[in-house]
């Protein structure tokens, strides 16, 4: 029965159960606005008509829910925003106490969902946001992605076996594909994670080899064979004649001197192009827009593998001086000739220590040793983004060794010859 005046409402009915209610009446009816407190704990607070909810209201579930918005006989409907006390949060249109129409969905994680819904499911076109970042945007049926939608497997843009000489960096770039086959666009924030191993060293190699007793969970399988974990690295800061070393290279011109005669007269004015130090990196990228890349990374030395600068027969970084051809006799120009000079045995020796090539050659340790070098791409998202992790894949890097008497990574200080060098 009603019982009392409230200032604000007017009026207050009392319950046998213990519900509560003070707000307007008419005709002895719950209509106008008003409040009922229940006895589990629910409380409404908005419009009524004949006893039920009907218009604006905001209900609490007694147990930390909150919903606020339309009702209509007694039943969310309309827009509204329901807040779960696991902190879910969904903003949009109702339909007899159910998400309908269009809608936001925030999940408990932060993941959200902005698209269509048909009586509580997702249904029609929307976009996932993953809380790892990644998103799809399309159809949805029954709330569910239809799995031709989604990513099937990656794929390296480009070769899967490069070759490269020891000291290079390169880049590693992939495409995240749907399964028709065609680049994932929609595909971004997947976390990708590029992992390095050791396959193997070139047979007869006295200036590397392998330790013999290696720490536990330092290997791992590939469909090449079992492999010795190994890092990756960036090159993030370069000499800046490395750049022009690399331009000859585009251009097809070389180092190299094209003669005997050229040769001899440049081979000890020779300067060394200093390598980047690798610097620690991050092996985990995100793709964006289908795609993912490692730019300018390479393999670094490491404990692993033991490298040693192997000893040749060569003749250092100085070498014997040509004798000129005399001077044809002639009024004004005498002939003229100049004695033979060569390097002395400690000569030789203190050039191969301290030369532009033993500098290179040292240089050369902070690089991952020749060989052949797996790099395994893995999906290392977490959480899952709808249990659907892409299968790793493989490309070989083989690591070329420089021979002591190559000139690689090493420049003329001055030009030696006006002619065009060759490779």
């Amino acid at each position: 029965q009603a019982s009392g005046i409230n200032a604000e409402y007017g009026g207050e009915r009392l319950w046998s159960n213990g519900n509560v209610y003070v707000g307007e009446f008419e005709q002895g009816e719950l209509n106008g606005t008003g409040q009922m407190k229940y006895e589990d704990g629910r409380r409404y607070t908005g419009q009524w008509c004949d006893n039920k909810y009907e218009g604006k209201g905001t209900l609490h579930s007694g147990e930390g829910d909150i919903y606020t918005g339309q009702f209509h006989l007694h039943k969310r409907h309309g827009d509204g925003e329901q807040v779960w006390s696991d902190g879910r949060r969904y903003e949009g249109g109702w339909v007899a106490d159910k998400p309908h129409g269009h809608g936001t969905m925030q999940d408990a994680d932060e993941s959200v969902y902005d698209g269509q819904y048909y009586h509580g499911l997702r249904q029609g076109q929307g976009t996932y946001t993953h809380v790892t970042g990644i998103s799809y945007s399309g159809l949805w049926i029954q709330n569910e992605i239809p799995p031709e939608e989604f990513a099937s497997g990656m794929a390296f843009v480009g070769s899967t076996e490069i070759e490269i000489s020891q000291g290079e960096s390169f880049s590693i770039e992939l495409a995240v594909l749907h399964p028709s086959g065609n680049v994932m666009e929609g595909d971004t924030g997947r976390l990708l994670e590029a992992q390095v191993g050791l396959l193997s060293i070139p047979k007869g190699d006295k200036s590397c080899k392998i330790k013999s007793e290696l720490p536990i969970g330092v290997t791992f399988d590939t469909p090449f064979g079992e492999v010795k974990a190994a890092n990756i690295a960036q090159v993030t800061r370069k000499d800046p004649r490395l750049e022009e070393y690399e331009d000859m290279s585009e251009k097809n011109e070389s180092p190299e001197v094209s003669d005997e005669k050229d040769r001899v007269a440049s081979r000890s004015g020779y300067d060394y192009i200093t390598l980047p130090t690798p610097t620690q990196t991050s092996p985990v990228q995100p793709s964006h827009c289908g795609h993912a890349s490692w730019v300018n990374v390479c393999i670094p030395g490491h404990d692993m593998i033991e490298q040693t600068l192997e000893s040749e027969d060569d003749e250092g970084d100085l070498v014997e001086e040509a004798k000129p051809k005399a001077k044809k006799k002639g009024k004004n120009s005498p002939a003229t000739t100049r004695k033979e000079r060569s390097a002395t045995p400690d000569d030789r020796e203190k050039w191969k220590k301290e030369g532009p090539r033993a500098e290179r050659d040292k240089d050369l340790l902070k690089y991952a040793a020749p060989g052949t070098y797996v790099i395994k791409i893995n999906d290392v998202t977490e959480p899952k983004f709808f249990d659907n992790t892409l299968e790793p894949i493989y490309m070989k890097v083989n690591i070329l060794k420089i021979k002591k008497s190559s000139n690689k990574y090493l420049l003329p200080k001055s030009p030696v010859s006006s002619r065009k060098l060759e490779k």
